[in-house]
């Protein structure tokens, strides 16, 4: 072997390459036998040695799919005397796959004909499963970019869009060919969304141009070589300029040395969200039944203000407003009729305010008007005619008309207002003035008022009383219903008391009349019921067997309009284990009179579970024994003004003892309140009351269990 041979088999080998000799006959390939150097053999799976094979054998080893292309290729070449380049799979004996990269050129004779082709053929299994797992990936990475539901847009290092998939191109309206190579900026167009203010009451902020173009999102990746969190507020420009609410983020892409390559845009569609967080915040803020901004929101208007007059010493002006009539078109029309009232009410007074004017719906009937940058003077103007307005609305229901007035509180928001709390509460005081003064009226709130200082206990008493909820300061007491007769089960009236701070105790006397006014009573009544029955619950089972005892529970006005008390009171049965038989309800008579249809439906349910009831200051009404037969009582309470000086006055004498006869002919038990001495006592017995309540009979004490 020379040394120049000697020299390309050493090339040939450091490259892995063979070469790859065959002599046609005739001129065709396919007659013809190909020659093998040793390396060239071992291509093909065969012992490492020079051989000659027919071209027949050598197309034996070639895949099955790549035969036909291998041979026209290589037939191709031979005819025109020309030369061929590809790639094909072989398969060796034991069944392994290997591609082989081969080139060639064909000789001709001095007469044209095709003699030999010449060539080198090498292995490149490994490049071939290379490019395939990068294929694969690169499938796999764009079926799962095509699948997902967001939309993924790539750029270059310049911002140029490089590729868009399936949800990228229906949410933007490009095609990935039509955006390819256009600036990112232009196929991902972003512009900011207008925000919406708050109320419409309020004046609209500043907002930025919605049609200005924000940093875009893959510019910013790209200037500050970081990933961008994900931004709100952005709109997408479609290619046909629809505008769509979008979430985006981006990430730079890196290459693997380290250089950036581009940025990788995601975003998707949130119009559904966002019109949803929309309405939740508007819901959070607004009263649903007029549209009007609610308690909670205008509180927050109200702080905002109060932090102008202070920081800035701008002066503003609150309203009160509590409807005179209201109540009159519920009781008599329905709610459905206060309701609309309430809404042609709103849209009327909105209607005649300023548009920095903000009217907000505190409650029930109850309005709130802030009026910024209005000193008192003009603020009491604005106020009487609004109060004006209101006297003159004529609201027909049904062919009924009414007319509605209004009870106005003003109060000033100027830089020695104390808080929001304190201010709401001053404006409150006021109304409460303007109609306790005859109402349909303004009345300007001062400190000085002399007048307030009730309202202004009972205020007090609010924050007391939540307190007393908050830190259980109430307390639970007992005072005993006797019975005159032969001896029958125990029978206790509950009390209610407060804890003090320093150990005293309140008697409801002090704190009722608050409770009422600002609708504590309620709650009030439901927090002794669940006492109570937690009390009888642990009772019964400290005395086993022993006979039951009866107990009192006194309920408000307020309770028996209460839609959801019976369900809370079986709840609490079923809690405790309580058999309602040991349970006694009390109703004044007043209170059941004025609320009668309600009475009657409430004490009959109640009744028909084994529910006692008690109607107590009977006598106190004028039509008393009228509504007596209606309401299905078990124990009659004789009113203690009555019974108080029974011993001297004959009249009132006659008149328990009609109640008693009357209430036992219509099969109630009669008790006789505030008998305080064994004179009264005696007297009660002898007119044949069935049970007494007294300090004569049994003082209060607390509602404890003995052990």
């Amino acid at each position: 072997m020379s040394d120049l041979q000697k020299r390309l088999h050493m090339a040939m080998s450091a490259a892995r390459m063979a070469i790859w000799d065959s002599v046609l006959a005739d001129g065709k390939i396919e007659h013809g036998t190909v020659n093998w150097s040793a390396e060239g053999a071992a291509l093909l799976g065969l012992p490492a040695n020079s051989m000659r094979q027919p071209f027949r054998d050598f197309l034996g080893f070639v895949h099955p799919d790549d035969r036909d292309y291998l041979f026209s290729q290589m037939q191709s070449a031979v005819e025109r005397c020309g030369d061929y380049e590809l790639e094909y799979r072989v398969l060796w004996h034991d069944g392994s796959l290997h591609w082989l990269g081969a080139k060639a050129q064909a000789f001709c004779n001095a007469d044209g004909v095709p003699e030999r082709t010449l060539g080198i053929v090498w292995d490149i299994t490994q490049r071939k499963l290379l490019e395939l797992h990068t294929a694969e990936q690169k499938e796999l990475a764009e079926v799962t970019l095509a699948s997902i539901g967001d939309g993924v847009a790539t750029t270059d290092a310049e911002g140029k869009t490089r590729y868009m998939n399936r949800v990228a191109e229906q949410l933007t309206g490009w095609s990935h060919e039509l955006a390819l190579g256009l600036p990112i900026e232009q196929t991902l167009k972003l512009v900011y969304e207008a925000p919406e203010p708050a109320d419409p009451q309020l004046p609209r902020p500043a907002p930025r141009d919605p049609d200005e173009a924000p940093d875009h999102v893959a510019a910013r990746c790209l200037r500050l070589r970081q990933s961008i969190g994900v931004s709100n507020g952005t709109l997408l420009v479609t290619r046909d300029g629809r505008r769509i609410a979008i979430e985006d983020s981006a990430a730079p892409i890196w290459s693997a040395d380290g250089a950036m390559l581009g940025a990788v845009v995601v975003f998707r569609d949130v119009s559904h969200e966002r019109k949803l967080t929309q309405q939740l915040s508007w819901f959070a803020s607004h009263d649903t039944l007029t549209g009007l901004m609610n308690r909670r929101e205008f509180e927050h208007q109200i702080a905002s203000a109060l932090h102008s007059a202070k920081h800035e010493g701008h002066v503003h002006a609150l309203l009160y407003i509590d409807l005179d009539q209201f109540k009159i078109v519920n009781d008599t029309c329905g709610h459905s009729a206060g309701d609309v009232l309430l809404q042609l009410l709103a849209k009327m007074l909105q209607a005649q305010m300023r548009d920095s004017d903000i009217l907000a719906r505190l409650g029930g009937d109850e309005l709130g008007v802030l009026l910024p940058h209005c000193p008192p003077d003009q603020a009491m103007l604005i106020a009487d005619q609004l109060r004006q307005s209101i006297k003159n609305f004529r609201f027909v229901w049904d062919s009924r008309s009414f007319e509605i007035g209004a009870s106005i509180g003003l109060a000033e928001i100027s830089h020695d207002s104390k808080s929001m709390t304190d201010l709401l509460m001053a404006a409150d005081q006021a109304c409460y003035l303007a109609k306790e003064q005859g109402r349909n009226r303004v009345h300007f709130y001062k400190e000085s008022d002399l007048k307030l200082a009730q309202r202004q206990g009972e205020m007090q008493w609010v924050s007391r009383l939540n307190e007393a909820f908050e830190h259980n300061y109430f307390r639970l007491f007992a005072m005993p219903i006797v019975n005159l007769g032969e001896q029958g089960r125990a029978h206790d009236e509950v009390l209610i008391r407060i804890q003090g701070s320093k150990g005293d105790l309140i008697l409801p006397g002090a704190f009722i009349p608050a409770a009422e006014r600002y609708d504590l009573m309620a709650a009030i009544d439901r927090w002794v019921i669940r006492a109570v029955c937690d009390y009888v619950r642990d009772v019964n089972r400290h005395n086993g067997n022993a006979p039951h005892a009866l107990y009192s529970i006194n309920l408000s006005g307020t309770s028996l309009n209460d839609e959801g008390l019976h369900d809370y009171i079986l709840a609490q049965f079923e809690e405790y284990g309580i058999a309602p038989e040991q349970i006694c309800f009390e109703i004044t008579e007043t209170a059941a009179i004025f609320n009668l249809p309600k009475a009657q439906t409430f004490m009959t349910r109640l009744k028909a579970l084994g529910c006692h009831f008690s109607l107590d200051d009977f006598g106190s009404g004028l039509s008393s024994f009228a509504y007596l037969k209606s309401l299905p009582v078990d124990y009659l309470k004789i009113d203690g003004m009555f019974i108080r000086d029974i011993k001297t006055n004959a009249i009132n004498c006659a008149l328990v003892k009609a109640i008693n006869e009357v209430g036992h002919v219509m099969g109630m038990h009669t008790v006789a309140e505030y008998v305080e001495d064994e004179e009264t006592l005696a007297l009660v017995r002898g007119l044949g009351v069935d049970y007494a309540q007294g300090h004569a009979v049994g003082l209060v004490r607390p509602l404890a269990l003995a052990v």
